[in-house]
């Protein structure tokens, strides 16, 4: 119950997600039983166990000033249709599909606070056509602050707040294709908040997250001809995406104290976007596009050779929205402490 009440989970959206890295869980527990993992009596299992973080649950502050943290994740998107208003599935002959890599890094300025910046590089294909080059996506930077350090003795979860901002660095606007589209032309405030707790479990360490996050487009982005937001030549206006966010929870599984079993439970969601322009010679036109959500759930398993380096397979994909795509994203990540 002290876990569930540290929380209120607010929310994100969109296919691009923000990630976990391996967080140290630090822990006073006395273990009585050390027949699983062949460790020394007076050692908890939740002392012992590695983890290297579950695909889609955002990780809390690290735990020691100067501790730096590098995950670099390599994924593929893979197209199953659309999901309409109502809730049913399209298919499209020339659903779009992607390569995308990008590099969570994290260093802790104190042993509370931690500044995350997270670059990603982006390649499309459908049916048709590719787009012309990899691109670099908008840049997100937070800053992430602990008050509440996780204490599994008294069983009290940490307790992690966000606040950043997403840069613009991504193409938008005055494309050469559609899917050269890597970014919003906005920038973005970032906030949310997150918690963590492990428990053990018949002497098999159990991490659970619970998090809420939600990043708020703060200016409108000027767009002509071929955008990110749908329109094609001749036009000219402007665009300015809604509220969007995402919250969820996480587990992860010490089947060993290198082997973990890892799921997570993520809701999506995204407000509208305001639109205003006209094509060339064509009516000025002014509307507000539908809003959107998905549910993604993201089973995968984590190996974690020492406590510092691990890699985690898996996939995320979604099984319930509207007016959003329909996929199934396979990935990997490794994870490398100093």
């Amino acid at each position: 119950m002290g876990f569930l009440c540290a929380l209120a989970p607010h929310s994100y959206a969109k296919i691009t997600q923000d990630y976990s890295a391996i967080t140290p869980v630090p822990s006073t527990n006395a273990a009585t039983d050390s027949t699983v993992l062949n460790k020394p009596s007076n050692v908890s299992i939740l002392d012992i166990q590695r983890y290297t973080g579950s695909l889609l649950s955002p990780s809390g502050a690290v735990t020691q000033a100067g501790s730096l943290m590098i995950e670099p994740y390599f994924q593929s998107t893979i197209s199953r249709g659309g999901y309409l208003n109502d809730g049913r599935v399209r298919s499209n002959k020339h659903r779009t599909d992607s390569a995308d890599s990008f590099i969570l890094v994290k260093y802790g300025i104190t042993n509370n606070l931690s500044v995350q910046v997270t670059p990603q590089v982006n390649y499309y294909w459908n049916g048709r056509t590719t787009a012309s080059t990899v691109h670099f996506s908008d840049l997100p930077v937070e800053l992430q602050y602990r008050w509440i350090d996780q204490n599994n003795k008294k069983y009290i979860p940490s307790f992690t707040t966000y606040l950043g901002m997403n840069f613009p660095t991504g193409d938008y606007t005055n494309l050469g294709r559609a899917l050269d589209a890597a970014g919003s032309g906005s920038y973005a405030l970032r906030f949310g908040i997150q918690s963590q707790a492990a428990y053990d479990i018949n002497n098999h360490a159990l991490r659970v997250r619970l998090w809420g996050v939600a990043r708020k487009p703060l200016t409108s982005a000027n767009i002509r001809d071929i955008s990110s937001y749908g329109t094609d030549d001749g036009y000219k206006g402007n665009a300015k995406s809604g509220l969007f966010g995402n919250w969820g929870f996480s587990l992860e599984y010490g089947i060993t104290k290198e082997w973990v079993l890892a799921f997570d439970f993520q809701y999506d969601w995204a407000k509208g976007t305001r639109m205003r322009g006209a094509y060339t010679n064509g009516p000025f036109e002014r509307y507000v596009s539908a809003a959107s959500h998905d549910i993604q759930i993201a089973p995968a398993i984590e190996y974690n050779w020492t406590p510092t380096m691990g890699v985690i397979v898996g996939a995320a994909l979604t099984v319930d929205g509207h007016n959003t795509n329909d996929f199934v994203q396979p990935q990997f990540a490794v994870n490398f402490a100093f």
